[in-house]
């Protein structure tokens, strides 16, 4: 009998909970009504640009044509899976997106905390905003003007290069072994002042106690930076890690399509331009579909596997 009461009277709790949670969370709506008004166009413009296009997965198990369309293209199955990894070309794709990617990863992700850093022990305001702004202009530039003008630049009959050189300047944009190292170094020139400005929001959220507390105990500015500024900035550093990781395989598209050309195919296609060539150029629209699902398969996971290790750490993961 009491076991019965006791049951009775954990459903009723239970109960009265959900109750006032959803009491707190219609005054919480009804408080914050015009906030989320302001939502609503955000809301709409990704379902029909986010989710309704993802119906388009369908394609990668039919033979689909365009004559016929979604509804009537007859299905396959994983065949297309099958037909992509026996496809030399898109192994070469993979391990080229995956290298290109590690090096971005090397590169893209700590530069801009070093230049943050570095920024941050500048006491000249006026010089540090000047610095700051000419490092995060490049990112407002679209990549085809940037490729235009390094095609230009590296050009070895017209470009600033070769007027140096009597017999002309190699064209490295043509060179496989040093198309990579362009892709980077331009990637670094373009995106690491953005990257940058982040991480200053963040050091300026830092209670200054702590750098006080610092000096009071003799700390020098290397010092500080290691034990307060490097800490204080620690989440960011983290959760910009892991969104690094989840993109790690869909980076560079851009950039990449505006650089290459059939003579760099070898080191510098990339899963991206390989699929938009195969769709587009070869009209195999099934085959790009099923390469799409694969890398974004690869992505999730990796995003999946980043937010999990640095929640194993005891730190704050994006969800």
């Amino acid at each position: 009998m009491d076991t019965d009461v006791i049951k009775t009277s954990n459903l009723y709790t239970k109960r009265e909970t959900k109750e006032r949670r959803f009491k707190k969370n219609v005054q919480n709506v009804l408080k914050y009504k015009y906030m989320y008004l302001m939502l609503i166009p955000l809301l709409v413009w990704y379902v029909i640009f986010c989710y309704v296009p993802m119906y388009g997965i369908t394609m990668a198990f039919q033979d689909y044509t365009m004559s016929k369309g979604f509804f009537h293209s007859p299905f396959v199955g994983l065949k297309h899976f099958k037909e992509l990894f026996g496809e030399e070309d898109f192994w070469r794709a993979f391990w080229n997106t995956v290298i290109i990617a590690v090096y971005r990863l090397l590169t893209q992700f700590p530069i801009p905390i070093a230049i943050a850093l570095l920024l941050n022990e500048v006491r000249h305001h006026k010089f540090r905003k000047a610095v700051q702004t000419i490092i995060y202009l490049p990112h407002f530039i679209s990549w085809v003007i940037v490729a235009s003008i390094f095609i230009t630049f590296f050009s070895p009959e017209t470009g600033i290069l070769a007027a140096f050189f009597k017999d002309g300047a190699s064209d490295l944009l043509t060179n496989p072994s040093t198309f990579r190292p362009i892709l980077i170094l331009t990637d670094i020139w373009k995106e690491a002042g953005f990257a940058t400005v982040i991480y200053i929001a963040a050091m300026a959220s830092i209670n200054t106690e702590h750098y006080e507390a610092g000096v009071m105990d003799g700390a020098g500015r290397w010092s500080l930076m290691w034990n307060v500024t490097i800490p204080g900035i620690r989440n960011v550093i983290l959760i910009m890690f892991i969104l690094i990781i989840g993109k790690v395989l869909t980076w560079g598209f851009d950039q990449v399509y505006n650089f290459y050309n059939p003579m760099v195919y070898a080191t510098g296609d990339i899963l991206d331009t390989y699929i938009f060539r195969t769709a587009l150029g070869d009209n195999k629209f099934s085959f790009a579909a099923a390469a799409g699902i694969l890398k974004s398969v690869i992505c999730a996971a990796l995003l999946i596997i980043s937010n999990r290790i640095v929640k194993a750490f005891g730190q704050e993961g994006v969800y």
